[in-house]
């Protein structure tokens, strides 16, 4: 999709900066909670995606909302926004963060059990996946009482379902036949 390839090349261009002066993470955490502000405001994904409003006031609009952001954020909105592509402030963040988890080995991996990890049990997974994955592990927790017992894992593209609901599925699909 060739959004996507636009969204890669700014964040490509972001990373590149921050990782120089060793800002990434900062520059994440910065860029996460204008994500966040944004979306949380139904009139500011308007203003800054309505073709009639000048890129004066979006630019003044960003500068004002978010007025201590890191200085390669602020030049990255007004590239945007001069280049009519405030529509992609989500697309680059997210592309922004998979380059990072990418370039630093940080797996992302969804764990869905039938009741919240103890924090020894989610010390052992993390650390029993990081063994498996040669990387550092990122936790996506979530519960699911409807599957009883067992443990759902989503790595990238892959599912290893070991949950109780799924080895009875099995289960009944062996018995019949």
């Amino acid at each position: 999709m060739k959004s996507r390839e636009i969204a890669r090349r700014y964040a490509e261009a972001l990373y590149d900066l921050g990782y120089a002066d060793g800002l990434v993470a900062a520059i994440e955490a910065a860029y996460g909670d204008v994500v966040a502000a944004i979306e949380a405001t139904p009139d500011a994904v308007r203003f800054l995606d309505h073709p009639l409003v000048p890129r004066v006031r979006k630019i003044a609009f960003l500068d004002a909302a978010f007025p201590d952001l890191p200085e390669y954020l602020r030049n990255l909105f007004r590239l945007l926004v001069r280049n009519r592509r405030a529509g992609y402030i989500r697309a680059v963040y997210e592309e922004f963060c998979s380059l990072h988890r990418i370039r630093a080995r940080i797996a992302r991996v969804k764990v869905t059990t039938a009741k919240p990890l103890t924090p020894q049990d989610r010390k052992r997974l993390t650390d029993h996946l990081a063994a498996a994955l040669g990387s550092q592990v990122e936790l996506e927790e979530r519960v699911e009482p409807s599957l009883l017992g067992g443990v759902r894992l989503e790595i990238d593209d892959k599912v290893i379902d070991g949950t109780l609901r799924a080895r009875l599925a099995r289960l009944r699909a062996a018995l019949a036949g």
